[in-house]
């Protein structure tokens, strides 16, 4: 059997589970966002599972697709580390670009399989306890600044870009998903195709749409808009400093359940340490130069953990075995930061309990 549109989709190219695309036999669609459709898939001879990304069928027909699908998918192939969503494999088959990548599982939460932090933090509740919340963001900026590291820019960090595997012990592994994939497909044409989303949501009044992290397609490109910088919304290039800002916005929304806001995070949260405040605050600050340079930074000026993130890998939990190095410049007074030029810090976070 061929690959063949499925009728119920409503949307092109979304293959029906059996459907073959090249060595890979359709298992089922995980999810489609703005930016492509994934798909559960087996590989016809290693008979392996994989997540296959297909990119959105009007990619191929752009001034210089290939050369950029090459250049960027080696790019996303290159990174390694433990928290980066692993692409292993790229091609096109039948005129649609794919990007293999490792499945990620998932875990249970409250009775509910979620495979994002996005369906995780819902099933929570909408916001996770202090611990997990601290324990999350130094998984994903341990990923983060290992791209950052490289020179690898994500450009739409978000909570349904963050994903879930569940380890062989039971415990969760957390990795980023998409890297470099706004800059593979253009910024200008993301950008864009999310500004259209929020004006036809806003027309149709549908409030299933206007989920920031919804799995419908014009839901991912909202998800999108609400986590770019202030730098992106006016068609400026993403750097670092963008991803800086995407993190502090999910940093605010683990901690606090809520939108940014007036309130700083530790008014919101009984308990929660005041250096945290300093620490997402400085990485919202509106203009790019005013926050952290990149992930290292705000990774080794996130405030030490103590008891809220205690077992959990961040920082101050004292296990380091892949070291990783980070010399931030800190322009916070008062925060309990620490300050000029620190010894290097290592950092290696361990797998996260689920529940």
């Amino acid at each position: 059997m061929t690959a063949t549109p499925s009728e119920s989709s409503g949307s092109a190219a979304a293959f029906n589970p059996g459907a073959v695309l090249g060595q890979y036999r359709i298992v089922r669609l995980l999810g489609r966002g703005g930016m492509g459709e994934v798909y559960e898939v087996e590989h016809a001879v290693l008979h392996r599972r994989y997540a296959l990304k297909l990119l959105p069928a009007e990619f191929a027909a752009a001034s210089g697709a290939l050369e950029r699908f090459q250049r960027e998918a080696r790019v996303m192939a290159a990174l390694e580390h433990p928290n980066i969503l692993q692409v292993d494999d790229f091609g096109e088959t039948g005129g649609r670009y794919w990007l293999r990548m490792e499945l990620a599982n998932g875990v249970n939460a409250a009775g509910k399989p979620c495979v994002s932090l996005a369906d995780w933090v819902e099933a929570k509740g909408g916001k996770l306890d202090a611990a997990r919340a601290a324990g999350v963001l130094g998984h994903i900026l341990s990923g983060l600044a290992h791209a950052h590291k490289r020179g690898v820019v994500h450009r739409d960090l978000k909570p349904a870009n963050i994903l879930l595997l569940t380890a062989a012990d039971g415990k969760t592994e957390v990795k980023i998903a998409d890297f470099g994939l706004v800059r593979l497909v253009g910024e200008e044409w993301v950008r864009g195709r999310a500004e259209q989303s929020i004006r036809l949501s806003m027309s149709l009044g549908d409030q299933r749409t206007m989920a920031p992290d919804g799995g419908s397609s014009t839901g991912s490109l909202i998800g999108t808009y609400a986590y770019m910088s202030p730098e992106q919304k006016r068609g400026a290039e993403a750097d670092m400093r963008s991803d800086v800002y995407a993190m502090g916005l999910i940093a605010y929304r683990l901690f606090t359940g809520r939108k940014l806001g007036l309130k700083k995070p530790s008014e919101l949260v009984p308990g929660l340490a005041p250096a945290w405040d300093t620490w997402i605050m400085t990485a919202l600050e509106e203009a790019p130069g005013d926050r952290f340079a990149d992930a290292g930074e705000l990774l080794a000026a996130m405030p030490d953990a103590g008891d809220e993130g205690s077992g959990f890998g961040v920082q101050g939990s004292g296990t380091n075995p892949q070291p990783a190095t980070h010399n931030p410049r800190f322009r916070v007074q008062g925060s309990g930061f620490r300050k000029k030029n620190p010894q290097p810090t290592t950092h290696n976070p361990q797998p996260i309990p689920a529940g």
